[in-house]
């Protein structure tokens, strides 16, 4: 059934025009995804179907009896209620069939007891009295009930807030929080059509992967805006992307999108180049007439050619289909880095009364590019400024190698900014560049044209990231800090950082909510957990495997060499079937074998090594973890030594 629908819509701002023969409609129980570049009109589109604007043409048909729900921005909560308080607002229907209840039960008591006493009559109010009350018994049965209050803290807590926050006055929280808050409350009204705009900003991983689970089984239709595109992953079956006002529909989530959208382009490339071909061979013809008239004093011929130049005149001509060229990027720090990068060791720091970090040691090394994990609060952007010098720790070291040059990217972007002058002033006022080298830089981070005369102080938050983010990864820094730079950013900006920081040769440790982010440029990643920092040495799915591997032991320490070699049995399952099979197949000499097993052998060390890591990390025994640190980098320089032979003589 369906529940909205979206004709041929037009939307002018002034004399821009947004949206353009827009159409969109979407299904009960359907889940749709909506992207495009900032400014493309994703808002307005959310805008339109709340009522709040008009179109200026073309209709918009909703189903009479849907409620939409979109997260209010304006947060107009009572300061004086409690987060739960708050919650129980949209319960104020329940609540007051409660209060009902109660007071009837009550009633129907002291009815019953007088009952005995005085006239018949009085059963006859009774009777009456049970009736009521089962009426309205079979109400508050039909509606949440008596569960409310289990639901308000099943989704609180699932977005991130702890019991005992639950009991925090609205007055006290962060603009995050209160964001959080917001999306909470609509998450309980459950409407029949669910407005989520970029509902992933302020949530840490967990609660991200929370709400995931939470759509997937949300009864009514939803349309989520977002940039996080793992999210977009988990939750969606249908996406349309809007370019140049207009829709294009595909029938899959974002990694379907991807595939489509190379696919779309191709065709249309063969369909552009076949009808070039066409027109080709026309101009051709019309010339040959041309010239055989011209030869012949023939106007048969001159005829001929007029009647081809009107039917090319009104072909209708395909433009010729363009896709952003990968950017190539080669970047290499003006300064090298040395081995070290940074050493932490035994850092306590607390802040009022709440314990950050006790005993944490952390080690990077150049070229490493690690995420760091925790929920909100954990101390991730404190960790950045205690290695920026920003804050000072309680206790312990943190040293830098000789040669490091930190880069630090804030989420406060606009204080990193003088506002009276260009973007490429700004530019080479960090790097060293003639104006043809700036504009090319620029151009690679969707600065194009008159885009670099640009005022900053007229810039978009995204715009001022990208600035940012350009000055730190081109500039003169060999280890960058980066605390959530894909904040702002649209998805095509995000693969353009994503791109410049894979070939990034410095170090790098960033702060990210976005899954798919971290996957692409984190080969490291560091866990805040229970105080102390926890290397991972591997991407965030790695991660992730692991993590679920160590809560899913109930005995982690007896289990622990029974747990490392079966997890290193199947880290590299599809790398020994490949060598079953050529052993097989090629029938390789005894020395491969010999190879290949000892190749095995190390692997299954390093993994029991790394296991004993995390758990000595985890149970604070500090030496330990940098001795079995120390053999774990020993035997992966064996290792590339050994690939390296195992590769040539197969």
């Amino acid at each position: 059934m369906v529940v909205l629908e979206m004709k041929n819509i037009t939307k002018y701002y002034n004399t821009e025009e947004i949206l353009t023969s827009f159409n969109l409609n979407i299904q009960e129980g359907e889940r749709l995804g909506l992207i495009g570049a900032n400014g493309s009109g994703k808002t307005t589109v959310f805008k339109l179907i709340t009522g709040e604007e008009e179109p200026t043409s073309g209709k918009i048909y909703l189903r009479s009896d849907c409620q939409v729900g979109l997260l209010d921005q304006s947060h107009n909560f009572s300061s004086t209620n409690t987060i739960y308080e708050e919650c129980e607002k949209i319960f104020s229907q329940e609540i007051e069939l409660e209060k009902k209840i109660r007071k009837l039960e009550n009633k129907i008591a002291r009815v019953g007891e007088d009952s005995r006493e005085e006239a018949a009559g009085d059963s006859y109010r009774l009777e009456k009295l049970l009736k009521k009350y089962n009426r309205l018994q079979e109400e508050f049965s039909q509606s949440l009930g008596y569960g409310y209050p289990s639901k308000i803290r099943k989704v609180a807590i699932g977005m991130g807030f702890s019991q005992r926050e639950l009991d925090k006055k609205v007055s006290l929280l962060s603009g995050g929080e209160k964001t959080r808050l917001g999306l909470i409350k609509l998450l309980l009204k459950e409407p029949d059509l669910l407005l989520l705009d970029e509902p992933t900003n302020h949530l840490d991983i967990a609660s991200v992967e929370w709400l995931e689970n939470y759509l997937r089984d949300y009864p009514g239709a939803v349309i989520i805006i977002s940039h996080d595109r793992y999210f977009l992953d988990n939750t969606i079956d249908r996406l349309v992307e809007i370019k140049a006002g207009k829709n294009e529909d595909y029938s899959g989530n974002y990694s379907y999108y991807l595939e489509e959208r190379e696919k779309r382009f191709q065709q249309r490339l063969k369909r552009y180049q076949e009808q070039q071909k066409k027109i080709k061979k026309i101009k051709e013809q019309i010339e040959q007439y041309r010239v055989w008239g011209r030869s012949g004093d023939n106007e048969s011929y001159f005829r001929k050619a007029k009647e081809l130049e009107n039917k090319l005149a009104r072909m209708d001509k395909l433009s010729r289909p363009t896709k952003r060229p990968a950017p190539n990027f080669t970047l290499t720090p003006n300064k090298r880095v040395g081995h070290e990068v940074l050493k932490i060791k035994n850092l306590a720091f607390k802040y009022q009364d709440k314990q950050i970090f006790s005993g944490a040691d952390l080690t990077l090394y150049g070229g490493e590019k690690a995420a760091l994990i925790g929920p909100n609060g954990s101390g991730k952007t404190t960790l950045l400024n205690i290695i920026m010098d920003k804050l000072k720790p309680q206790k312990g070291s943190i040293a830098l190698g000789p040669t490091v040059a930190r880069g630090y990217y804030s989420q406060e972007v606009a204080a990193s900014f003088s506002t009276d002058i260009t973007v490429l002033e700004a530019l080479c006022q960090k790097i060293d560049l003639t104006s043809g080298e700036a504009r090319n830089l620029l151009a690679k981070f969707l600065f194009r044209g008159d885009d670099v005369y640009k005022n900053v102080a007229d810039l978009s938050g995204g715009e001022r990231s990208r600035l940012r983010l350009l000055q730190l990864v081109f500039g003169e820094s060999n280890f960058l800090l980066l605390d959530e730079p894909t904040n702002h950013l649209d998805l095509k900006a995000r693969e353009v950082l994503e791109e410049a920081l894979q070939n990034y040769q410095g170090t790098v440790l960033l702060v990210s909510h976005d899954r798919y982010f971290i996957d692409q440029i984190a080969n490291n990643i560091v866990e805040l957990y229970q105080e102390k920092l926890i290397k991972y040495h591997g991407d965030y799915s790695y991660f992730k495997r692991k993590r679920k591997d160590k809560l899913a032991s109930k005995n982690f320490s007896n289990k622990q060499n029974n747990t490392s070699k079966e997890t290193a049995g199947s880290d590299k399952l599809f790398y020994q079937q490949q060598k079953e099979k050529q052993r097989r197949e090629r029938k390789q000499s005894r020395k491969l074998e010999e190879l290949e097993q000892e190749i095995i052998n190390l692997e299954n060390k390093q993994e029991e090594i790394e296991e004993k890591m995390i758990e000595a990390s985890y149970q604070g025994d500090i030496d330990e973890a940098k001795k079995l640190e120390k053999s774990f980098n020993l035997i992966g320089d064996k290792l590339e030594k050994l690939y390296a032979q195992w590769e040539k003589i197969v």
